[in-house]
């Protein structure tokens, strides 16, 4: 049964002042050892994604978009690959600095631009995507914190409106033969599939490792792809 957002507690995990704070203290770690931080659902889960996108999009032009970038790995990991068209946001101006500041160090900069976006501002959206639009767009982990935003900050209710508007960002984001590719620990795969069925539709899912409880087999974290609904 697909969960509502009710379900959910607002957190600080949906806060932009705690990722501010996260992404100040990664700028020190990596300027001080050069560690890029946490590769949020685990180096398997990003890789995942990173074979997904290697094995259905063949050009190394594709226009590919990670929304909530963090520190860039996914990106990183794509510019080895050899896609040259690769833009990072984030809400986090302290996360694009860890980005840049990373992909320097990688020589990457000519292959990956990374920028500060609301994606929840259907103007910036707009601006970013241009006429063109983008071929992937990629999430991990970054619908999972838009759930948990507040609606204010004296509240413990989610912002349903922000919930909303995520799946139209990204829709308004595709090309009319793009793709999103998506991994939550947040979110089962059939209540991903539900969440987004509005603007687009499931063409795959990737297999993550397994559990079995109470007789039920399920997994820590999901991974759908879907493409833009004619």
């Amino acid at each position: 049964m697909d969960k509502d957002s009710a379900t959910f507690k607002a957190s600080r995990l949906g806060c932009k002042e705690h990722w501010d704070d996260v992404y100040d203290r990664e700028i020190n770690n990596f300027n001080e050892s050069g560690d890029i931080g946490e590769i949020w659902f685990g180096e398997d889960a990003a890789m995942k994604m990173v074979m997904w996108v290697c094995d259905n999009i063949d050009s190394p032009d594709a226009r590919i978009l990670d929304v909530g970038c963090g520190n860039g790995h996914l990106l990183l990991e794509l510019a080895e690959e050899g896609y040259t068209n690769l833009t990072g946001t984030d809400y986090s101006q302290q996360a694009v600095a860890l980005a840049e500041s990373i992909a320097k160090s990688r020589s990457v900069t000519d292959k990956i631009t990374y920028l500060q976006q609301d994606f929840l501002n259907p103007n910036e959206v707009a601006s970013l995507a241009g006429s063109e639009k983008f071929d992937v767009v990629l999430d991990k982990g970054t619908y999972d914190a838009i759930c948990l935003k507040p609606k204010d900050s004296a509240e413990s209710d989610v912002d349903q409106s922000a919930i909303d508007i995520y799946p139209a960002s990204v829709a308004s984001s595709l090309k009319d033969t793009g793709v999103f590719l998506i991994t939550s620990c947040n979110w089962t795969e059939d209540e991903l599939i539900s969440r987004f069925q509005k603007h687009l539709e499931c063409i795959s899912r990737i297999k993550h490792k397994s559990f079995k409880f109470g007789g039920v087999v399920g997994q820590t974290v999901a991974t759908v792809a879907f493409k833009k609904k004619n």
